[in-house]
């Protein structure tokens, strides 16, 4: 079993179960010898130290079970005075450091908060919106209008030519990273349109044989990132200089920094580099 969203407003207040805590997109874990965990309320009564966590928590979002145990998100009012044991952490580099089961579900939580805190009004008429208590929605109890929460496409591609990949340093990366390409969907492309236009216009190339990877939730603040890999053909690489500062084809064991984590571009490029290079 692992995580599983449910929709109940009776319960939207912290219980016994998991509390995914955020304030923006930093989570509120405590130090644990295997790693950082999130907080958990065992018992019928929350300790002192959780009881001042629930003093900071300002929205409380009932969103399923764990493993049949229930979870609970909620966003801080402030990020400082947690009690003592308790740290927040952004979310991003606790890929691959906290468990599969419980990133599934921060990842979850902190999608559901962002959409929670964006459509408190209705952008139709501007009156303050209700949770609707049959489904994750909101409704607007004046006009009727319906929000329910957004999820933004978008692609990431590796592209191949023979046993070499093409890497690109994008202006927002941290330190010396190379990454994939990747791109969010516009308004009437299907993936394969998107995947064209966003390397010809980042890359300046030509790329052909797309095929689906696989894909990844990414809440930064509400992606969901569709992982692809295709054939270059044809066309000379030149980083746009927008975006991309640099671009180029790499092949082991002279590769760049890598990301790190259990993100879908890392799991695109280990296949890359564990199976496909590898194959005859």
């Amino acid at each position: 079993m692992s995580f599983l969203p449910r929709h109940d407003v009776s319960k939207n207040s912290l219980g016994e179960g998991y509390w995914f805590l955020f304030y923006k997109d930093k989570l509120v874990t405590t130090a644990a010898d295997c790693g950082p965990e999130v907080p958990r309320q065992d018992g019928q009564k929350p300790n002192p130290a959780q009881e001042a966590l629930k003093a900071l928590t300002n929205r409380i979002l009932y969103i399923g079970t764990l493993n049949g145990t229930g979870c609970y998100a909620g966003s801080l009012c402030a990020e400082t005075g947690l009690p003592d044991g308790y740290t927040l952490a952004a979310l991003r580099p606790l890929y691959g450091s906290l468990s599969g089961e419980l990133m599934q579900t921060a990842r979850f939580a902190v999608h559901l908060l962002h959409w929670d805190r964006n459509t408190r009004f209705c952008g139709v008429c501007g009156k303050p919106t209700e949770d609707k208590k049959d489904e994750r929605a909101k409704i607007c109890p004046s006009c009727k209008t319906l929000f329910f929460p957004r999820i933004a496409p978008a692609v990431i591609v590796a592209i191949l030519d023979g046993k070499k990949i093409l890497l690109a340093h994008n202006r927002k990366f941290i330190n010396s990273v190379y990454s994939l390409i990747a791109g969010f969907i516009e308004i009437g492309e299907t993936a394969e349109q998107c995947i064209e236009r966003e390397i010809m216009e980042e890359v300046g190339i030509a790329v052909k044989n797309i095929r689906y990877f696989g894909s990844q939730p990414w809440p930064f603040p509400d992606s969901l990132m569709l992982g692809f890999t295709a054939e270059y053909a044809g066309g000379e690489v030149r980083a746009d200089g927008e975006e991309l500062l640099d671009a180029g084809w790499f092949c082991p064991p002279n590769m760049p920094e890598l990301p790190s984590g259990d993100s879908i571009a890392r799991r695109i490029i280990t296949w890359y580099e564990n199976e496909y290079v590898k194959a005859p």
